[in-house]
């Protein structure tokens, strides 16, 4: 059905960004939008097993120094002061991914917002000989749509499944929507599948 040309990456299902306990959740960033793409993206990730489609997740991850502080991420911390002192450090349940996802094939761990910047998702992509790109995961206006922005830039197709992306903020959600359409196609998972 599928040309092995495609692959699925799942941006940042974290615990501490999408589960009720998670640091953002913890910090007044409301999950609600975000659990609710959750089934869409269980969904996903097994049709993409059956059609033998690789899935790579995105791992956020904050390096700290020796007294527990964040670093490497100072721009990041101005706007998430939170981050300073906790979540997304290595080993720690919020790093981990959300444990009712599906088994993952590959787990990409990346140090800023960015999907590709000092990462290794090139590397698999290049392996993989991937020319299209599907994507899902949170949040839309960030993570998401930096991911769909530097893969363009690098000759990739880019697919946003619309109900596999989602952010703290309806508005900005919205808005990120229409810049994807802009340099990709957006589509609803199911509609994706039965293409």
């Amino acid at each position: 059905m599928f040309p092995q040309k495609k692959c699925f990456i799942v941006v940042d299902m974290q615990n501490d960004t999408c589960h009720i306990d998670g640091i953002y959740n913890k910090n007044g960033l409301g999950i609600q939008n975000i659990q609710s793409i959750i089934p869409n993206i269980i969904e996903t990730i097994h049709f993409c097993k059956n059609n033998q489609i690789p899935i790579i997740a995105t791992q956020f991850t904050i390096l700290e120094d020796f007294n527990k502080k964040a670093i490497g991420l100072d721009a990041f911390i101005e706007v998430r002061p939170f981050l300073k002192n906790e979540g997304f450090r290595e080993n720690s349940w919020g790093h981990d991914f959300l444990e009712q996802l599906p088994q993952i094939d590959y787990k990409i761990k990346k140090w800023s917002i960015s999907g590709f910047y000092q990462t290794e998702l090139e590397k698999y992509l290049n392996a993989f000989d991937i020319k299209e790109i599907i994507i899902g995961g949170v949040t839309t206006n960030e993570a998401v749509e930096m991911l769909a922005r530097e893969a363009m830039v690098r000759n990739y197709r880019i697919v946003t499944l619309i109900d596999c992306v989602a952010n703290y903020s309806e508005e900005l959600h919205k808005a990120s929507l229409t810049n994807l359409s802009a340099f990709g196609k957006i589509i609803n998972s199911k509609d994706w599948m039965h293409l």
